[in-house]
């Protein structure tokens, strides 16, 4: 090799040795891709609903007429708001989830919407390292858990300590299902304006697609009820 290259050469090694390190670290993968997760240069920001921020709800949160949240594992999901789970008392036992109504993923009421709210429901609760479950009782202070006619228990999730009703709620992947009544606080004033946050942000069912027409669903949940507003009739929080 001729003197006169050899500074060149150097040079080039030392490029080739630190190239890897001008390279962009790799994304970020212990957070579970969400809903609002955008592509290429799209506008992740939040704009402000004219509800407070939804609050994070955890396992300290659980109001009365709740038994005490367990650490469960998992047996199947069977949709975006029902699976079966493994308690320390009850194995394969149902779930369904309390005040949220996720579109179908199989059978005649199947849309894609509920196929992808699945499959995103799923990945959530696949990654999380702590699922425990609040089962309802059938009256505050029986200790007996409340089931739908399905046997399946009504129930709260938590997925690493976040209350999972909220995160669906959050990511329009389900409006605040109240067919039933409203939930007590903490879980009403966090649902709802959750809801709220999805519906100024154009999220899942609050934006254009193949999804359910919710001017008919929430007329149909709420009906008479008052404990919550319709937002095609009226402010969330005027």
């Amino acid at each position: 090799m001729r003197p006169a290259l050899l500074p060149l050469v150097v040079t080039l090694a030392l490029l080739a040795a630190c190239g890897t390190e001008l390279l962009e670290p790799p994304p970020d993968t212990s957070r579970p891709p969400t809903a609002t997760d955008a592509g290429d240069g799209a506008d992740t920001s939040t704009i402000p609903s004219p509800c407070p921020a939804p609050v994070a709800i955890g396992p300290a949160n659980v109001p009365a007429g709740f038994l005490p949240p367990v650490k469960v594992t998992i047996a199947g999901i069977a949709d975006g708001d029902s699976g079966r789970y493994n308690f320390p008392n009850a194995q394969n036992q149902g779930v369904r989830l309390l005040w949220i109504n996720t579109e179908e993923s199989f059978g005649d009421d199947m849309t894609d919407f509920g196929v992808k709210t699945k499959a995103t429901v799923i990945q959530w609760i696949n990654a999380a390292k702590d699922i425990q479950i609040a089962v309802q009782e059938t009256a505050r202070g029986s200790g007996v858990p409340d089931s739908d006619p399905y046997d399946r228990w009504l129930s709260v999730m938590f997925v690493d300590g976040e209350l999972l009703q909220t995160r669906i709620v959050r990511e329009g992947l389900s409006a605040y299902y109240t067919a039933f009544g409203c939930a007590d606080s903490p879980f009403h004033e966090a649902l709802l304006h959750s809801e709220a946050e999805a519906n100024v942000n154009s999220r899942g069912i609050w934006g254009p697609g193949p999804h359910n027409d919710y001017r008919v669903a929430l007329a149909e949940w709420i009906g008479t009820r008052k404990c919550r507003p319709n937002p095609f009739l009226a402010p969330y929080c005027p």
